[in-house]
């Protein structure tokens, strides 16, 4: 029985608004391999990917699933998911990715939408070799920065065909083993508990971040300031403040601009600049996407509220 048919044996639709009533809505791309020389359609000790694709969720839904005999890689872009199994609740929020072994009952549903992702099922015994040496991570979840390779690789799986050539899958063997080396050798760096002291140049970064948020900031430059690589700089900052560094500013710049947008007249451009965005569409959309709404909406239905309050009471 192929794939498709599995998954949608082993799905079950718990809950949705709209049109997502579809069992292959996470299975866009359905992987056949008809097209390989026998010989090398018989190397099932190397990784099948078995379907995947590029998933933009704008309606809530929550799907429910019996064993499956494979992984799932799920990397979020915008927005946030959950996977809920064997009692516990996974946060799959933005710039991590999800290696999952999908052989337990588990839930996966979007939290906050609109939810973009990728994702990819794969199987295999070299999959499972690299399952095993991920299997002593306690969550499996892994932040992926920006200029990790994994984005490349995962960019090379979306552009494979349907049906696989031989050439096309030697890539894809080539990009999945490259996505789980880099997971397994980024795991060996990280420290077995979390120190307790935090380092001078985290403390001194997340200073500016709190009180100087309207200043310029780039990984490159925090690189060859404190002499520390931008991939560690954003592991220790997530690890020890619960963001990676651009998202909490971000956040900060957003926050501070609610303030002044409900506190005083100044224009939406104005407010812009003095939290630290040159380009105001880029700020509008940054802020829309974090509060859901336009800077303008979000002042205009504030004062309404206040309007609202004075009158009831009168």
């Amino acid at each position: 029985m192929d794939f498709e048919n599995i998954f949608q044996q082993k799905l079950t639709i718990r809950k949705s608004t709209d049109v997502k009533n579809d069992k292959t809505f996470l299975i866009p791309n359905v992987y056949s391999y008809s097209l390989l020389s026998p010989d090398a359609a018989a190397q099932q000790s190397l990784i099948r990917l078995l379907a995947g694709g590029n998933i933009f969720c704008e309606n809530l839904f929550s799907y429910s699933f019996q064993p499956l005999d494979c992984y799932m890689f799920l990397y979020t872009y915008t927005g946030k998911g959950v996977l809920t199994v064997s009692g516990k609740t996974y946060s799959l929020s933005e710039h991590q990715l999800l290696f999952f072994h999908c052989n337990q009952l588990f839930q996966l549903h979007g939290e906050l939408l609109p939810w973009s992702f990728k994702v990819f099922f794969a199987n295999g015994e070299r999959l499972s070799f690299f399952g095993e040496l991920l299997h002593a991570r306690k969550a499996p979840l892994f932040f992926i920065p920006e200029f990790s390779p994994i984005h490349t690789c995962m960019t090379q799986l979306l552009g494979l065909s349907t049906e696989l050539s031989t050439a096309q899958f030697l890539i894809m063997q080539q990009q999945l083993n490259q996505i789980l080396t880099t997971l397994y050798l980024d795991l060996q760096t990280e420290p077995a508990h979390k120190p307790a002291r935090i380092p001078a140049y985290l403390i001194e970064l997340k200073d500016q971040f709190d009180h100087h948020y309207e200043l310029e900031f780039s990984l490159q430059s925090s690189q060859e300031r404190y002499q520390v690589s931008k991939y560690r700089l954003c592991r220790e900052f997530a690890a020890h403040f619960g963001e990676p560094p651009l998202r909490y500013l971000n956040m900060k710049r957003i926050e501070n601009a609610k303030k002044m947008l409900l506190t005083s007249e100044r224009s939406v451009q104005t407010i812009s600049s003095m939290v630290g965005f040159d380009n105001v569409n880029h700020f509008i959309n940054l802020f829309k996407k974090y509060v859901g709404t336009t800077p303008a909406s979000f002042r205009q239905k504030a004062s309404e509220d206040q309007s609202s309050l004075h009158s009831l009471s009168r």
